[in-house]
């Protein structure tokens, strides 16, 4: 068996670089200044905790994994407000003050999904997901050169990234949506700019989001991430939607 470990690694590398050759140069060269396709591909789970804030603020702890599973906990004040989770892709919530989940639409676990595919896998695996994947330019925005990566999901939802021509990293992604489709189903124009490239476990992943809204110009909402690990998920039940009353959920600490 100890023999075996340095074949089957190197078997493992050597399908990694044959689907290299055949990816896109400009994903290719994305995903290496992201540290690597196979860094990428080996985060199974990430684990976030972050503030949004809005004109008012908020805690968040994000988590999901490769294989359709997925949970935010939203607090104010130190109380947990609000709860979305897929378990295996099926969606479902928790309002404030509420012991027990129950089941959401199909559009809303859409909507988790596509959270799932930015958070946890790289550009250069959607197509493996069934994304339609198209890349174009260089294009010139605001004074500044970048790559188009165009994005079709299965449910026809479209969304654009904007790559730095210089450093392969996302710098900006427009989307049609609402901003918080659970409460308001207004799709409007945005734009957010990705920017505190900062490496965990090999990647370098964005620690500061900023949200545009594309028509006013104002910014709506920016998201601070405070910790990110990768490969840390356990505990699965998390994911279990609750039918019987549960332990109140504390306020994610200070990192």
């Amino acid at each position: 068996m100890k023999r075996l470990a340095p074949i089957l690694a190197a078997a493992c590398l050597l399908t990694v670089a044959a689907r290299a050759q055949e990816l896109d140069p400009v994903l290719q060269r994305h995903a290496e200044a992201r540290g690597g396709m196979a860094a990428i591909e080996a985060i199974q789970s990430v684990d976030v905790q972050l503030t949004i804030n809005e004109g008012w603020e908020v805690d968040a702890h994000y988590r999901a994994t490769r294989d359709g599973d997925m949970r935010i906990d939203v607090f104010a004040d130190g109380e947990r407000v609000f709860t979305e989770a897929l378990d295996q892709k099926k969606a479902w919530s928790l309002k404030k003050g509420e012991e027990k989940g129950a089941p959401i639409t199909e559009e809303e676990g859409r909507i988790l999904w596509r959270g799932v595919l930015g958070n946890v896998y790289g550009l250069h695996e959607l197509a493996g997901q069934g994304v339609r994947v198209s890349v174009s330019g260089p294009e010139e925005l605001d004074g500044e050169s970048y790559w188009v990566v165009d994005l079709v999901h299965e449910d026809g939802f479209e969304d654009r990234y904007y790559l730095d021509a210089e450093t392969y990293l996302v710098a900006r992604q427009r989307s049609d949506h609402a901003l918080h489709p659970a409460v308001d189903p207004e799709v409007r124009r945005f734009e957010s700019r990705y920017s505190d490239y900062r490496e965990v476990d090999g990647v370098l992943c964005a620690f500061l989001i900023e949200k545009f809204d594309l028509d006013s110009g104002g910014r709506v909402q920016l998201t601070t991430v405070r910790s990110r690990e990768s490969n840390t998920t356990e505990d699965r039940s998390i994911f279990l939607m609750p039918t019987e009353p549960s332990a109140p959920l504390e306020v994610p600490g200070e990192y």
